[in-house]
């Protein structure tokens, strides 16, 4: 039998043993995981989408929110599995998701290193997370630079690490179309696993939030995400997203 990527979790090489909150489905095949593996597919928590905008809702809409001004589109280009979908649709009206692959989720065809916007004149915001390890590292970059020719708003969750290097120092700090405005640090973990939601995978990866903001030629804001948040957002129907 060929060996498969099935429910490796983010640089590491084994299975998590199942437990309560894991979405494993025994029928995705090994070619499934495969082109999992190589598209990076890494479902989000859906706690922390709920988590950021918490944090983050007050501070871009500060007249109108939880209420959403009416000229405000979301786009998700990475959509995956729909694991950021589902919750950015709660609060939402306007939430475009794409994905290059088809997951059987009903999400349109899109690429995300050459979508537009539907509606130029509109505030649009793109809220993803990306592909980062190998065999896509550095596609969260050209992501961003992307999504920022037409976007207001870029917001991508990443690990910690993406703060660092050269070329993300010019990302995030000498950007001509806008630098990183906010950092929300996840005070509480959130790790990934290839292929599938696993609401209790334990792994050693810090994550955060990265906003940029068009135009916005300063240095960052940090605004943790704190301790508690999970407990507020999580939900145990996320496991049926």
């Amino acid at each position: 039998m060929r060996p498969t990527s099935k429910g490796k979790a983010v640089s590491e090489q084994h299975r998590p043993a199942p437990i309560g909150g894991y979405q494993s489905d025994m029928f995705k095949s090994v070619e499934f995981f495969d082109r999992a593996n190589h598209l990076q597919l890494f479902p989000s928590h859906p706690w922390t989408v709920r988590a950021v905008w918490e944090v983050l809702g007050p501070i871009l809409f500060p007249f109108s929110w939880p209420h959403i001004p009416a000229d405000v589109d979301i786009y998700e280009p990475c959509a995956g599995l729909g694991h950021m979908v589902a919750p950015l649709r709660e609060l939402f009206p306007r939430v475009h998701a794409f994905d290059i692959e088809d997951w059987g989720k009903g999400f349109d065809l899109g690429d995300a290193l050459t979508w537009g916007p539907k509606h130029p004149e509109m505030y649009n915001v793109c809220f993803t997370n990306p592909p980062f390890d190998k065999p896509l590292r550095g596609m969260a970059e050209r992501i961003v630079r992307h999504a920022q020719t037409s976007c207001d708003c870029v917001i991508i969750l990443a690990r910690s690490g993406f703060l660092f290097g050269q070329e993300r120092q010019k990302l995030h700090h000498h950007n001509p179309a806008g630098n990183l405005r906010f950092l929300l640090p996840l005070a509480e973990r959130a790790p990934m696993q290839l292929g599938e939601y696993n609401a209790k995978c334990s792994k050693p990866q810090e994550y955060a939030f990265f906003v940029y903001e068009r135009g916005y030629t300063g240095s960052y804001t940090g605004l943790p995400i704190p301790v508690g948040a999970k407990a507020r957002h999580f939900r145990p129907e996320d496991i049926d997203i």
